[in-house]
């Protein structure tokens, strides 16, 4: 395949048809996912972090310019050496391939069209439409989120990353019923025992913003002491601890 295109500059015309060969190559082999690594001058294949639906891919492309050492296209379909490409796995942030781990698989069932996979496993059908088409990305930025906490080890050569050490955290307090001032500083002694450059959050706050895009925030309402009536709403003065709804 003609790849001398890539170094071609933005405006030229054989730069874009260039560019729409590469992408409709990146989608004959894309096995049904909907999102893909974008291999602009600025994002690089880095991360998952850098997938983004066809249409964005084709925009960072036409404004970024195309990353010119990507020549053999690795993350979207092309092999080397015989063999396909594992893209669970970057070498550069020292994370292991987390492909096929509970969380991962947790976070693509959460987010089943962000991941190009649906809840049962099954490829979810990329829409037959030409590009650029409009996208909603709140929900790819989420996804893309939660999987760079995935990849990322707390430190080089830690076994357990940042998203599974915060939710192994969070079990731990309920199970205990400990208090944020104990999670607290459970977490601010453990963090002075990992090498410099570690990780991990040093505060419940920081745990919770973390996890808040599974869905797994909360509200406080007030409560008696005696776990006898449960109170919402304000009293007569405007104030949070309001008289008892039924």
């Amino acid at each position: 395949m003609d790849k001398s295109w890539i170094s071609l500059p933005k405006w030229d015309k054989r730069y874009g048809a260039g560019v729409m060969s590469f992408l409709e190559y990146a989608m004959d082999n894309a096995n049904g996912n909907t999102i893909f690594y974008c291999p602009c001058t600025k994002c690089q294949c880095r991360s998952d972090m850098y997938r983004f639906p066809i249409d964005k891919v084709w925009q960072h492309l036409r404004s970024n310019g195309f990353w010119e050492k990507y020549t053999c296209w690795l993350y979207h379909g092309e092999t080397s050496s015989g063999g396909p490409h594992d893209h669970g796995q970057f070498s550069e942030t020292g994370s292991a391939s987390t492909s096929n781990d509970p969380t991962t698989t947790f976070i693509n069932d959460m987010f089943p069209y962000e991941s190009g996979v649906c809840a049962q496993g099954q490829y979810m059908p990329d829409p037959v439409q030409p590009f650029p088409r409009a996208v909603n990305t709140a929900g790819i930025e989420k996804y893309n989120k939660l999987l760079a906490f995935q990849q990322t080890p707390v430190y080089p050569g830690c076994q357990k990353t940042v998203l599974e050490s915060v939710m192994d955290v969070m079990r731990i307090k309920v199970e205990t019923k400990s208090t944020v001032k104990a999670v607290d500083e459970y977490l601010q002694y453990t963090a002075s025992m990992l090498p410099n450059g570690h990780r991990l959050p040093t505060t419940h706050r920081k745990v919770r913003c973390i996890l808040k895009d599974l869905g797994l925030s909360y509200i406080k309402i007030h409560a008696c002491r005696y776990d006898c009536v449960l109170f919402w709403g304000k009293d007569p003065e405007g104030n949070d601890l309001g008289l008892p709804t039924i």
